[in-house]
């Protein structure tokens, strides 16, 4: 479950995973040395991209307030308000968080955003907005180079299109994650370029490339984070990464590893479809990937391997659910069922239950009365034996997720896994009946 929106933008967790590289940037004699970092770093990434700047990309710094009027109109705009005023809900019921329940999903989208990005590109002014210029050396320029190739990007494949505008009504939250990722990951893995060639004066070979690429990629957020509270990186007792570290605890894990890891994955399924070449990775905008599965597992995409496209029949016509109003439905994808375990304390078997996914969508209901939830899941599978891991690893999750006693089905089919959760047992059988009409594609 996730926000409606892209922001391309740099966290202060990514740009301590990239500038731990620590690039050496030497200054160019002008008096404007900001605009010569600038002017310099857009030509080194036109080398490392072979692709040229159609124009060079405009850079301001902007203040925290000015940012937090940005987000409000941006917020305010893509977020819905029957989504905004419910999502602690719906995240709750799925099992992506257990804390204190969100009450203001945009107040908390707001805090996360000015609290951690360091800087992000908005495509609709075709500017790159730094928002923390006080970072150490290293750390910044690799925030530039990230940014500038969000330009680079946006102007050979419109950004704003890709990922949002025409396809945001038939797009469900895993493709536009998958889609995220792509955009993300590509500019994650210019910067990585960008700061080993500065480091090392070349790009490293691709034995060493993908050693670097699958350790960051692999990185585990709360490690991270307890590296920088204990000290290990100094740079993190200072001015904006100090605050932007003591903001984190406030931060619901499913958002920090929805939004830093998508990129770090991004940036490995990128690398894996740049070894065919970079014409391989323009063809990401032609036909994006469709799920965090493809990210993930970037051979599915190679092989135009897709998973089920799954859609509801209309609740509103249902007798069984009259009383019920429909607060969202929508998919759930791998990357998001990883999610889901590991709040649970099932991180690695998480990992395992998760790859067989095949599609899947998700449905949360609210009694008119007693404002009881109803959630639905159906879920498809690459094999029965896939199918049969998953349903296993959620009978031990939902012991977890529901220590005191409510009604609860899981049924295992032969490549699908179908679970209620809620409701009441006299209305098991419609209810089944009525998830068993989903219509299936590819």
């Amino acid at each position: 479950m996730k926000q409606k929106r892209i922001f391309n933008l740099t966290t202060i967790l990514l740009a301590i995973a990239v500038s731990s590289f620590q690039p050496t940037f030497v200054h160019s004699q002008t008096s404007d040395p900001i605009k010569a970092k600038i002017v310099t770093i857009q030509k080194q990434i036109e080398e490392i991209r072979g692709l040229k700047f159609k124009k060079p990309v405009k850079v301001q710094n902007q203040s925290l307030d000015d940012f937090g009027k940005y987000l409000d109109r941006v917020l305010e705009k893509q977020m819905p308000e029957k989504l905004a005023k419910n999502y602690g809900k719906i995240v709750t019921k799925l099992g992506l968080y257990r804390g204190p329940e969100i009450t203001d999903v945009r107040e908390l989208a707001k805090m996360v955003m000015q609290s951690q990005a360091a800087a992000y590109y908005d495509p609709g002014t075709e500017t790159f907005y730094v928002v923390m210029p006080n970072l150490p050396e290293g750390m910044l320029t690799s925030v530039y180079a990230h940014e500038l190739y969000h330009g680079l990007q946006d102007q050979y494949f419109d950004l704003e299109k890709y990922v949002l505008s025409q396809f945001e009504d038939r797009l469900n939250d895993d493709e536009l994650l998958a889609r995220q990722a792509t955009v993300e990951g590509e500019a994650t893995y210019i910067m990585t370029l960008w700061s080993m060639k500065s480091m090392f004066g070349a790009v490293p070979d691709t034995a060493m490339l993908e050693m670097a690429i699958n350790m960051q990629a692999q990185l585990d957020i709360r490690t991270m984070i307890n590296m920088l509270k204990s000290g290990a990186i100094p740079e993190a007792s200072e001015g904006d990464i100090h605050q932007a570290v003591k903001a984190i605890d406030e931060i619901p894990s499913f958002l920090l590893e929805t939004l830093v890891g998508a990129y770090l994955k991004g940036m490995a399924f990128v690398f894996q479809i740049q070894k065919h070449g970079w014409q391989k990775v323009q063809s990401l905008y032609a036909q994006p990937p469709v799920s965090s599965e493809q990210i993930l597992h970037p051979q599915k995409w190679l092989n135009n391997e897709r998973p089920y496209r799954l859609k509801w029949a209309t609740f509103s016509d249902q007798p069984i659910f009259a009383g019920w109003d429909l607060l969202e439905a929508n998919a759930i994808g791998e990357l998001q069922w990883r999610i889901i375990f590991a709040v649970h304390d099932l991180a690695s078997d998480g990992i395992m239950a998760a790859a067989g996914w095949n599609g899947d969508t998700f449905a949360v209901l609210e009694h008119q009365t007693t404002k009881e939830l109803l959630l639905l899941i159906y879920t498809c599978w690459d094999s029965k034996t896939e199918a049969e891991e998953f349903y296993t690893l959620y009978q031990k999750l939902l012991k977890s997720k529901y220590p005191e006693e409510q009604f609860q089905h899981v049924l295992l089919t032969e490549n699908e896994v179908l679970i209620v959760e809620g409701g009441s047992e006299e209305q098991l059988e419609a209810t089944l009946s009525f998830m068993k009409s989903i219509e299936k594609k590819r």
